[in-house]
């Protein structure tokens, strides 16, 4: 994802992509499992989080066929994170801060390896930094939608999530825009996305929100 020269620093990138994409694997099969879904629905939620974000911005920029589809070991990934969920999901309760670390690191990854694609495919700083955000959330979005919720990054109680995926993409943008988007550049920014993400978890740090009450449905009041 991150524009690195050769060698091992292109290798570094692709663990760290496969690391992403088997952690928010893991975080769709847990929510089909929250939600009692079989197995079909676990992998399909697996899927669409691993995978959703990329094929989003992969569709926004005309690069089709979409990368997921040109490169099948994404799938395969997520399938096994899925099957890992099914066979392990009891005993899953205690990888939540593993988990965690590893969704962050894909999130820092993703944000800024999408934000430099948009770059390279002729946006400006601006449409590449929404490019870039929704690479990374757009998974997260697409599972809490087909699961029938409100998408975490959109929930009073979220931590940060969509806050520094804005930033960190909006960064990398305009990095390589004005040719600042060396590799150590774009690593430094998608760790800084990483550490900023497991540090709203620990330290409790949300966006301001209104304290009020559900506000009652039309279908509600014909009830009382």
């Amino acid at each position: 994802m991150l524009d690195e020269p050769v060698g091992w620093l292109s290798a570094v990138g692709g663990v760290l992509n496969a690391v992403g994409i088997v952690a928010f694997a893991v975080s769709g099969a847990l929510l089909a499992v929250q939600k009692r879904m079989d197995v079909v629905g676990m992998a399909g939620l697996a899927v669409v989080t691993a995978t959703g974000g990329g094929m989003l911005r992969d569709l926004l920029l005309g690069a089709t066929p979409v990368a997921v589809l040109r490169d099948w070991w994404m799938i395969g990934l997520a399938l096994l994170g899925a099957l890992a969920v099914f066979l392990l999901h009891r005993w899953m309760q205690r990888l939540d801060k593993p988990v965690l670390v590893f969704d962050a690191i894909g999130l820092g990854i993703f944000v800024v390896g999408g934000a430099t694609k948009a770059v390279h495919y002729g946006l400006d700083p601006v449409g590449a930094a929404f490019v870039g955000m929704l690479t990374g959330i757009g998974g997260g979005i697409l599972r809490d939608a087909l699961a029938n919720d409100i998408p975490a990054v959109f929930r009073r109680e979220s931590r940060l999530y969509l806050l520094p995926a804005l930033l960190g993409s909006s960064a990398a943008a305009a990095a390589e825009w004005y040719g600042w988007g060396h590799w150590a550049v774009l690593t430094a920014i998608a760790a800084t996305v990483c550490a900023v993400r497991i540090a709203s978890e620990v330290l409790d740090w949300r966006v301001p929100s209104l304290r009020t009450e559900s506000i009652p449905t039309l279908g509600d009041r014909g009830r009382d």
